[in-house]
């Protein structure tokens, strides 16, 4: 088993067959928050939980983003009065990405905050949402409420994410290459020599160890952790207006910013990426959307600031930037993946 501390916080831990190190057998009760399209998971970690003796409740949240409102946010939380969780108590989310945002907003707030722990259970939550101490549900845009709050413990077992479909994996792989471009080279060249079929174990802990370091140096984002949004502005506004997975935005999204970076720091990987990204069964081309609508979501991204809108940029791989990108160099990037005019 391959285990990584964050900021002395929360304990990663990375292996196959390790579902069981969820608890240790003392805690007094546990809250398991799942959803529908991976009950399966919840229900083997329920029964393990139970056979030794752990006082466990289940609820089960909607799919996907549907789980990310103040209104779920709500009812969960008064959920976990009725069960009687106090605060020694402990949520546990086990699903996609979107599942543990929302768990951990929920721990960070019931009762002030209590302990939370996550069982990723798609390839993008393991690399990704489940990393870092980030929490949030969407109000008006995406993650505009949340919090900052370390899970306790994230237990990844490698063997449920070797099971995923590939629609799936190409999701988490988006990420995964991000990751690779901010922060580690290697990673970027395996995921563009093996595609889709990269061995997940590499790619879980390369793309986690890039996420823990900028994270660790930098929980609030008042620094180098805003390179973690390289591509998420304009794939934010894509994943909200065309309803478009989050992995399947944020390609799109880097490719936009790969042209933007080109005018803005001269660039030259822009083939390069696109390449990577269709090996891995990700789109480099957006939906059709109203230029207008995409520049309006961008504007009220938690990304921008009091002086327009910041992008995470490349100077090369592994090189990135924040740099306030005007209007024009902003439409080279829409130009570059095919949303169109007004």
């Amino acid at each position: 088993m391959d285990e990584r501390n964050v900021a002395g916080v929360t304990s990663v831990r990375i292996g196959r067959d390790n579902l069981g190190d969820v608890a240790d057998g003392s805690e007094p009760l546990i809250a398991v928050l799942g959803q529908p399209g991976g009950s399966h998971i919840a229900e083997r970690v329920v029964a393990d939980l139970e056979a030794r003796g752990i006082p466990v409740e289940t609820r089960l949240l909607p799919d996907s983003e549907a789980a990310k409102s103040l209104a779920v946010v709500e009812e969960t939380t008064a959920w976990l009065g009725e069960i009687g969780l106090k605060r020694d108590g402990i949520v546990l989310g086990i699903g996609g990405g979107a599942l543990t945002d929302v768990a951990g907003f929920v721990a960070s707030v019931y009762m002030r905050g209590v302990e939370a722990r996550y069982v990723p259970t798609t390839l993008l939550g393991a690399v990704d949402a489940a990393i870092g101490g980030k929490t949030a549900v969407n109000v008006g845009g995406k993650n505009l409420v949340g919090t900052f709050a370390h899970p306790e413990r994230v237990i990844i077992d490698v063997g449920v994410l070797e099971r995923l479909g590939d629609d799936l994996l190409a999701e988490g792989m988006a990420e995964a290459f991000k990751a690779g471009l901010i922060g580690d080279s290697d990673l970027v060249v395996l995921l563009e020599s093996e595609g889709i079929r990269a061995d997940l174990t590499q790619v879980v802990e390369r793309s986690i160890a890039v996420k823990l370091a900028i994270a660790d140096a930098d929980f609030k984002e008042e620094g180098i952790r805003a390179h973690l949004n390289f591509g998420h502005t304009v794939g934010h506004a894509i994943e909200a207006l065309a309803g478009w997975s989050h992995g399947r935005s944020v390609a799109v999204g880097m490719v936009a910013a790969a042209a933007i970076s080109r005018s803005v720091c001269g660039f030259d990987g822009e083939e390069r990426i696109a390449t990577a990204l269709t090996s891995l069964g990700l789109p480099v081309t957006g939906p059709e959307l109203e230029r207008t609508d995409v520049h309006r979501l961008m504007r009220i991204d938690k990304k921008g600031d009091s002086d327009g809108l910041r992008m995470v940029l490349l100077e090369g791989v592994g090189s990135p930037l924040v740099s306030n990108v005007d209007t024009a160099t902003l439409e080279s990037g829409l130009d570059a993946i095919g949303i169109g005019g007004t």
